[in-house]
């Protein structure tokens, strides 16, 4: 069984040393399984990093780098799938609920091998699914779509102010003006600026639903007898507008969060793109000044996150309690990871699409009923390429030579043992931006097209932190004659690649 965040920082999790933000669900879950400390993503945006988990594959091979290439369109014929795997092992169901790939619409032969596949946007179906589909019901009071002015009632007039936008937009597209509105572009969406109180209860929330309908999945799926399944589940909370409950925004106080230390007039020679040219995409996006940062609002946008984070838990639990009621906790393999990491402020940036840490790492727990090290940390280093192959240990399936992970199982029987040297990352900004994070360093090579470091093209950015010494990486180390050594080795890692940092 597979659940998998939108957004959740590792950072966002008491287990993952937060001692403020309240996730009681995850942080007992923790205790019965194996959690990792350095898990990595290979894209710090949805679409990237889902289509990795989903194939084993790298960017540069499903040549997925964005949240605007189509899965079905750029990924090459043949390339593993995760449905079609898993779906070879005798007698499987697998099922799907919320999230998964980042739109089904654009993915729909990576829903091939799936039986069941419930989803709670109508409109974004993948074509041709031979399984049974299954639409969440809308509940009374509760948001349709996007465009629907009941879409996420916190804030009734930007919802009016959204809807008057979009009504302005099409009557001028309609006399014959150029598209040009900023709605219409990734994360630059109004309602992203959403904060806090989300008008809704937990069990109208989409979250809410999907965690109980998983509830009621597992209770079905306890029943078969002819044998093992594979749920996958997506949840949303974590990512914009971040809007919870009210008992859950009342858990956190504005006025007691503290913002971050790592601001952007104590970095030091850090690239501007590496700080995205000054830019947000998603939250404080610039496009409606009433609504630029501040210390008021960015409290309240660490403290909105942080009730995401408690409701997101909650859903969690609810799926955890079914496990246990349902009699599979001894025989359920449970994988629980975000897609990526969330910006929380740290060098002027917000959300997600960067090559620091907060956006890279993620969380990553695991519990095999069978395994040794279960209640145990792992502080060796993994990526969310290296789940698939994983998956295919669990089931003892054999792994696809395309494979560009490794399985971590024998990590949930010795986490100790030497693993990875290295996790690799890219984020397409300016061109694409391409990062190698060891225990102690991170160098990253920022270029104007998505030319590999192998090929000898010029790098117009380059960044080395130590963070040993310097972990919110404020301080680029890239001239620093102490460090050559070690830049020159981590320039050829980054050039060899991913293959070369492989356990040994």
């Amino acid at each position: 069984m597979v659940i998998s965040i939108e957004d959740w920082s590792a950072f966002a999790i008491g287990a993952y040393g937060n001692e403020i933000v309240k996730t009681p669900n995850v942080d007992r879950f923790a205790e019965t399984g194996v959690t990792f400390t350095r898990a990595y993503c290979q894209g710090p945006v949805c679409n990237p990093s889902r289509a990795s988990f989903v194939t084993g594959l790298r960017p540069d091979s499903t040549r997925v780098y964005g949240n605007g290439d189509a899965m079905d369109k750029v990924i090459p014929e043949g390339a593993p799938n995760m449905s079609e795997i898993l779906a070879q092992k005798d007698g499987a169901y697998l099922a799907t609920t919320g999230k998964i790939v980042h739109k089904w619409g654009e993915a729909a032969r990576f829903a091939r091998g799936y039986d069941f596949l419930e989803y709670s946007h109508p409109y974004d179906v993948p074509e041709g699914f031979e399984g049974e589909i299954r639409f969440m019901a809308w509940e009374e009071g509760g948001p349709r779509e996007p465009e629907d002015e009941a879409y996420y009632l916190a804030d009734r007039e930007m919802a009016r102010r959204l809807r008057e936008a979009r009504e302005e937009r099409d009557a001028k597209i309609a006399a014959g003006a150029e598209d040009s509105w900023p709605l219409r572009k990734p994360f630059q969406q109004l309602h992203a600026e959403q904060l806090g109180d989300s008008g809704l209860s937990a069990e109208l929330m989409e979250d809410g639903r999907i965690a109980r309908s998983a509830a009621g999945l597992l209770e079905e799926l306890a029943q078969r007898d002819e044998g093992p399944f594979f749920l996958s589940l997506g949840f949303y909370a974590t990512h914009t507008p971040l809007l919870a409950p009210k008992e859950y925004v009342d858990m956190y106080d504005p006025e007691d969060m503290e913002l971050s230390s790592a601001s952007v007039d104590q970095d030091v020679n850090v690239p501007s793109v590496a700080r995205r040219n000054g830019r947000n995409y998603d939250l404080f996006n610039g496009f409606y000044p009433e609504f630029a940062p501040n210390p008021d609002r960015e409290r309240k946008a660490i403290a909105s996150y942080y009730a995401c984070a408690s409701f997101v838990d909650a859903q969690i639990g609810i799926v955890l309690d079914a496990i246990e009621a349902n009699g599979l906790a001894d025989n359920t393999i449970v994988v629980l990871f975000s897609d990526h990491g969330f910006q929380l402020g740290e060098h002027g940036m917000w959300s997600k699409f960067s090559l620091f840490e907060q956006s890279t790492r993620v969380p990553l727990i695991v519990r095999d009923p069978r395994a040794k090290a279960n209640g145990q940390r792992c502080d060796e280093i993994v990526e969310l390429v290296d789940v698939l192959p994983t998956l295919c240990d669990f089931w003892g399936l054999e792994k696809s030579p395309l494979f560009e992970g490794v399985s971590f199982a024998p990590l949930l029987d010795d986490p100790e043992q030497e693993w990875k040297e290295a996790a690799f990352s890219m984020i397409p900004i300016g061109g694409l931006g391409r990062g190698v994070r060891t225990k102690d360093f991170r160098y990253s090579e920022w270029r104007k097209d998505k030319s590999h470091p192998a090929e000898g093209t010029e790098a117009v950015a380059r960044e080395f932190y130590d963070l040993t010494v310097d972990p919110l990486e404020q301080v680029n180390r890239i001239d620093d004659p102490l460090y050559q050594e070690q830049i020159r080795y981590l320039e050829r890692m980054l050039r060899e690649g991913y293959r070369e940092a492989e356990p040994k």
